[in-house]
């Protein structure tokens, strides 16, 4: 009898692992899809999954709560974020009559939604009108990089590493709409082409840019998110480009940014053809504004970096007296700036050393008036720290969001 017994538990042992093994070695795919409705995942409509619980519940950071009195900081996210959007959302809702020879009354319903990215799990999280954050997508996707989201927040695009840890990918993933009982069902997203080294996105979100390389030549693409109605714009054989595509006159291209190297801008004409805006600026780092009128830009020097406006019809160039890398602004539809920065940043090599992480800014947050070149504190500093980075600005609401670089995580402030 114990002999039989021993036999059976032998077998059981070696059934879980073969069904382990199996079980690991078919989920190949780093990117893992699912129809089913997610009530299965939110039996409330208000929960989490577990990876995703930190971010249903904001848990205290050092500056989760800042200071005794009401602040006009306030955290959206409890981990570090891959990117994020906000924006509001009109709905009608018909309600139908008791009595049949009344009509159904309508109204419509406007929320402010912000979404969000997460970097550790790739679900997406969605906070309606302040409230909690809820998962609105359900394709697992471990150590985002870098998101954005296109169509109007309709569709969020991950960048991440393969396996190899060499392979850049970029997934393309909708987000699901509520079906009539409140659950979502998630489609399956869209690969774009591996090795897309730069993406950007047009003014209104529909279409997307990205430069990969093709025989040792760089092909400047854009596509819908689903990766359809694809067009190229340029060939070019100098490789290292980033994409601006910051306002209606076309796609811009940069060369990637260091101290020791002098760096160029350039607009794409629609004869495939580069018209040079910027050069020979050692360190150059930009941001278009929306009408193109205006290019805000850092130059290099030996202890730091000076930033300056260039107005392109005019073109003069006048100096900013504060300490500003374009990647901490934001345009406001004035075209005047929203900028992170402060007027004297420690010694070293820029854009090179914050780039690295290796240093840190303690930002003061401004309003700078372009036409004049006069500047407006709104925030000075002295409540908290943030290195703030992917800014935007919510002009009928007068809310700053950004995003702290040193711990990723997503925050807003009220003016």
């Amino acid at each position: 009898m114990k002999r039989l017994l021993l036999i059976l538990g032998v077998l059981v042992i070696v059934a879980s692992g073969v069904w382990f093994f199996f079980g690991r070695m078919t989920k190949t795919d780093p990117v893992a899809t699912t129809t089913t409705p997610f009530r299965s995942f939110f039996p409330l409509g208000n929960e989490t999954t577990p990876d995703g619980a930190l971010d249903g519940q904001l848990q205290n950071t050092p500056n989760s709560t800042i200071g005794t009195t009401p602040s006009r900081f306030k955290q959206l996210s409890a981990r570090a974020v891959a990117g994020y959007t906000s924006f509001d959302q009109t709905k009608t809702i018909t309600t139908p009559s008791s009595d049949p020879k009344t009509k159904p009354t309508t109204q419509s319903i406007s929320s402010h939604i912000i979404r969000y990215i997460s970097r550790a799990n790739g679900f997406v999280y969605e906070l309606t009108n302040g409230s909690a954050p809820v998962q609105v997508s359900n394709i697992f996707i471990p150590n985002i990089y870098e998101g954005v989201f296109a169509d109007n927040g309709k569709t969020a695009i991950v960048r991440f590493l393969r396996d190899d840890k060499q392979t850049i990918a970029t997934y393309s993933i909708p987000i699901p709409e509520p079906n009539p009982d409140n659950t979502r069902t998630q489609k399956q997203g869209v690969y774009f082409p591996d090795n897309s080294t730069s993406i950007a996105l047009s003014p209104l979100s529909t279409l997307v840019a990205r430069v990969t390389t093709e025989q040792g030549t760089a092909v400047i693409t854009t596509s819908t998110s689903a990766n359809l109605s694809k067009k190229v714009v340029l060939r070019n054989p100098f490789r290292e480009w980033l994409l601006l595509w910051q306002n209606k006159s076309g796609i811009y291209v940069q060369t990637k940014a260091s101290a020791r190297i002098p760096g160029y801008l350039y607009l794409i004409t629609p004869s495939q053809k580069l018209q040079k805006v910027l050069g020979t600026i050692p360190g150059l780092t930009t941001s278009v504004s929306p009408s193109g009128t205006y290019m805000l830009y850092s130059q290099s020097t030996p202890d730091g970096f000076v930033t300056k406006l260039f107005n392109t019809k005019t073109t003069k160039t006048t100096s900013i007296s504060l300490a500003l890398l374009p990647e901490k602004c934001t345009w406001t539809n004035t075209e005047d700036l929203i900028c992170a920065g402060n007027t004297s940043p420690q010694s070293g090599i820029y854009p090179d050393a914050w780039y690295a992480g290796i240093m840190h800014f303690e930002d003061h947050l401004y309003r700078i008036y372009t036409g004049a070149n006069t500047y407006d504190e709104l925030y000075n500093g002295t409540v908290a720290t943030f290195d703030m980075t992917n800014l935007s600005f919510d002009e009928t609401k007068g809310i700053v969001y950004f995003i702290d670089k040193q711990t990723g995580v997503l925050w807003q402030y009220s003016l």
